[in-house]
């Protein structure tokens, strides 16, 4: 079970001034307004929160914090990228290296978005620092200090529609406050960076039920109280049981690992997420999203500013759902990734890959590769021998006289007559 000293060390550390000035203020208009002379006037705000309009979810009184406030609206963020939907958006994933990095911002590269994982290790033999690399990889070519400046540096050169957005994958919580103090301290008195940031947590459990790393409630006080202007994107954790080369063909070989988003899951969410924090992006795996389809069309009804991000290996029924789901238009990013050949082998001949498959595992057993194999064939011969012994000591066969030769030729001549007594008789 993963650890939660990133959180600890993220609740410890962080101010706790947007929760002490949440509890003091009353709820309505005023609240909000006093949430947003303590975090300042925001360079980006969100337009609908702002003509006073609140979704039922928020109305109902029964989920977080009231005055909180962060991010951009969605209309803002496609107009940034001159687009017109979210699936427009074009990703670059895991932008982890210097290498990834430079081939995101090349003159030819169409990436809008980048994608990247923010964990704590080292760099060139420096430790404790926040450095862009997955777990369980620690160690990187590239910090969160060069990763952000190069990017700062691009979209001050570059024309407007060639900027680019990021997307911070927070891996431990102990690298949070120093990448949200950098973001903070960038913006200055704006407030914002100048283009979008989105922040992003596994911060509930979900399909697989392993535990988050952070608390929901630190990292979104973090969030408020360090960089308001970002958007955010908390989501759950997810486990795949079958850990290989290609997500979609381990959920193929393994019906097990098909465990959808439940309605226990958006319902941890929205009892712990601030209101009042407009538009929030959740990302949710494809397929898991797919399986879970009433769970995920209740969260986004819940607020018409909420959308998702779907991540993982899309699978052809992932795709035929994200585009005739009628709640799901014009509310989701995608961010996939092509399935595996593997997995896309077995979506097009699953009859040829379960004869492979089959083939694969006898011969790990000591068969042979072919389709029969030899150990199958053994067993084969040993069954059939089995059933000959059987049927040998069945009761039939043990009277030695009714099996003997002289005792079939006597009943046929006791027969005989009997026969011949009959036709005589006719």
């Amino acid at each position: 079970m993963p650890s939660n000293t990133g959180s600890a060390m993220l609740a410890k550390k962080l101010p706790r001034r947007s929760r002490d000035h949440a509890a003091a203020q009353p709820a309505g208009n005023g609240a909000r307004a006093g949430a947003r002379g303590s975090l300042g006037q925001l360079a980006v705000l969100d337009e609908e929160r702002e003509r006073g309009r609140e979704s039922e979810w928020e109305n109902s009184g029964e989920y977080g914090r009231r005055n909180m406030q962060c991010g951009e609206n969605l209309g803002r963020l496609l107009h940034f990228f001159g687009i017109s939907s979210p699936l427009d958006v074009v990703w670059a994933h895991a932008v982890n290296s210097k290498a990834k990095l430079e081939a995101a911002l090349a003159p030819g590269s169409k990436a809008m978005f980048l994608e990247a994982d923010v964990t704590w290790g080292s760099c060139g033999g420096v430790r404790n620092l926040a450095v862009m690399a997955h777990p369980p990889r620690t160690s990187s070519d590239l910090t969160f200090l060069i990763f952000f400046s190069r990017i700062v540096e691009h979209n001050r050169k570059a024309a407007h529609n060639r900027r680019v957005g990021v997307k911070l994958d927070f891996k431990d919580g102990r690298a949070v406050e120093s990448c949200l103090g950098l973001l903070r301290e960038t913006a200055g008195a704006s407030e914002s960076v100048g283009f979008p940031v989105w922040l992003n947590a596994d911060v509930w459990s979900g399909p697989g039920a392993r535990s988050p790393s952070m608390l929901p409630a630190d990292f979104f006080a973090a969030c408020f109280d360090m960089y308001p202007a970002g958007t955010l994107s908390p989501g759950w954790t997810c486990w795949l049981k079958f850990e290989g080369p290609s997500d979609a063909a381990s959920r193929l070989l393994d019906p097990a690992v098909l465990q959808g988003y439940e309605m226990q899951h958006i319902d941890d969410a929205l009892r712990t997420l601030p209101r009042g924090v407009g538009h929030v992006t959740f990302p949710v795996h494809c397929t898991m999203a797919r399986l879970g389809s009433d769970a995920i069309v209740k969260l986004l009804q819940a607020d018409p500013r909420f959308t998702l991000t779907l991540w993982g290996e899309a699978m052809p029924q992932d795709e035929d759902w994200m585009l005739t789901t009628p709640e799901l238009q014009g509310r989701i990013f995608r961010d996939c990734l092509k399935p595996g050949l593997i997995a896309y082998g077995l979506t097009l001949a699953p009859y040829l890959f379960q004869r492979a498959t089959r083939s694969l595992a006898l011969t790990a057993f000591g068969g042979s590769a072919g389709f029969g194999g030899g150990k199958k064939k053994k067993e084969i011969e040993n069954a059939k021998e089995e059933e000959r012994r059987r049927l040998s000591q069945s009761p039939e066969r043990k009277d030695p006289a009714a099996s003997s030769p002289s005792a079939r030729s006597g009943a046929g001549a006791q027969a005989a007559p009997t026969a011949e007594a009959r036709r005589n008789s006719g």
